[in-house]
């Protein structure tokens, strides 16, 4: 009998111990359960934080590039005006500039026709081809006043320089082969190839008159100058205005 007892306290004992250990097991595993929805629970907020930190910081670049967005409007607006207004002053300044170039030529023909004319020629063909440049449509006012310019500088020049060229002379209705020499704008000689016969332009009236032929050596020796053959030296040379 109390064996029997033993025995059925032994199972009761062991019955509960099983019992226990399943609860405990069942609680574990609970436990374990809420753990991992609690750790998933974390990595959601956490993954969460890290999506609002990456919005704030796109929100904040966004701002920042509408600011920049909104200046350069601004400056755009600003480049604008100051565009318009520049388109304006040009068309302003080629209304006034066409009329001053055709002023500008005007005056340079007539320059060149009263001046001694020397290298007449050339001068003749610039002058031509200005006017031919200021009909060209496909040529800017720019250009037109930079080669105008050019021509006024080259006429300019022309007062400070010497030089020699070899060209006819026509006088008395006989013309000839002759070597002309220039200096500046006070001596334009011209001497015939055999050096017998020289002539002066004279300003006043306009032609070309005979001059002593003892000029001859002096003005061969200017064009060998003019020509960097010769070395400088003092000549005796008629001047414009001694002419006659």
């Amino acid at each position: 009998m109390f064996l029997a007892l033993i025995s059925c306290s032994s199972y009761s004992w062991a019955t509960s111990v099983r019992q226990l250990q399943k609860h405990s097991l069942s609680d574990q595993s609970q436990n374990i359960q809420a753990q991992l929805k609690i750790n998933g629970i974390d990595d959601q907020n956490s993954a969460l934080i890290v999506q609002v930190k990456a919005l704030n910081a796109e929100a904040q670049s966004l701002e920042l590039y509408s600011q920049y967005l909104e200046r350069l409007l601004t400056d755009q607006n600003k480049e604008k005006a100051s565009l318009t207004t520049q388109i304006k002053s040009v068309q302003d300044t080629r209304q006034g500039l066409v009329p001053l170039m055709v002023r500008m030529l005007d005056n340079l023909e007539q320059f060149i026709e009263l001046d001694s004319p020397f290298l007449a020629q050339e001068r003749q063909t610039r002058l031509t081809q200005l006017k031919t440049m200021m009909t060209k449509a496909d040529v800017s006012e720019a250009e037109k006043f930079r080669r105008l310019l050019e021509s006024y500088h080259i006429e300019a020049e022309y007062g400070s320089k010497m030089g020699e060229y070899q060209g006819p002379l026509n006088v008395n209705g006989v013309e000839r082969t002759v070597n002309y020499f220039y200096l500046g704008r006070i001596v334009f000689v011209a001497v015939s190839l055999d050096g017998k016969n020289v002539w002066a332009w004279d300003r006043a009236s306009n032609e070309w008159v005979v001059i002593d032929d003892a000029y001859a050596s002096d003005i061969e020796k200017a064009i060998r100058i003019a020509k960097k053959t010769d070395i400088p030296a003092l000549l005796r040379l008629p001047l414009l205005s001694e002419a006659k």
